[in-house]
């Protein structure tokens, strides 16, 4: 094994680690402890899609400005992310998306879905209402294909016991370029 290939499998294996250990951080905080789950779901989105500059725990807004998405902080600044491609679709309007979906290097979704302003009056922290991690189940046909079935956990909203809530469903978004994002439950692959 040459050595870039090493240092890319190690270098995934600790990302893979560190991603499941925030992951977990999320997970372990209670359901009914609203403000520490926001708190720990903002800290994922930092490690998974970190911003250019800042963290999303101090933003107040998110914007879709042409194919890109812009977290504004209280005093007006704002920033982009880190690394634009994880951007790729959103619901809602471009000026306040309900949601906003992101794909990582390993081609898994993970969609922020905002709560509702409280109208105070003051600038106010975004309120993430929940993150949805993308999981898939491959099953091998007798063909050079895979049969796959998409699944959700949602990480910010527990089912009645507080435990994470897991779900099968497609979901439609508007991509940055402007068409149709569609997210089948049920897709086939090559292997």
């Amino acid at each position: 094994m040459n050595m870039l290939t090493f240092d890319k499998t190690k270098n995934h294996q600790q990302r893979s680690t560190y991603i499941a250990e925030a992951v977990f951080e999320v997970e372990k905080v209670s359901a009914d402890r609203v403000s520490e789950k926001q708190a720990k779901a903002k800290k994922l989105l930092d490690r998974l899609f970190p911003l250019e500059n800042g963290s999303h725990n101090d933003v107040t807004a998110y914007v879709i400005d042409y194919r890109h998405v812009m977290a504004y902080f209280k005093d007006g600044c704002h920033s982009g992310l880190k690394y634009p491609k994880h951007f790729v679709a959103y619901c809602g309007n471009k000026e306040e998306p309900e949601s906003i979906l992101f794909r990582d290097g390993t081609g898994s979704h993970v969609e922020v879905t905002f709560g509702p302003h409280r109208g105070t009056g003051c600038v106010e922290l975004v309120n993430i209402d929940d993150v949805q991690l993308e999981t898939c189940t491959m099953f091998p046909l007798e063909t050079h294909e895979m049969s796959a079935m998409r699944h959700w956990i949602s990480l910010v909203k527990g089912d009645e016991k507080g435990k994470l809530r897991a779900y099968t469903e497609a979901k439609e978004y508007t991509s940055k370029s402007g068409e149709d994002y569609e997210l089948v439950c049920c897709y086939k692959s090559y292997k």
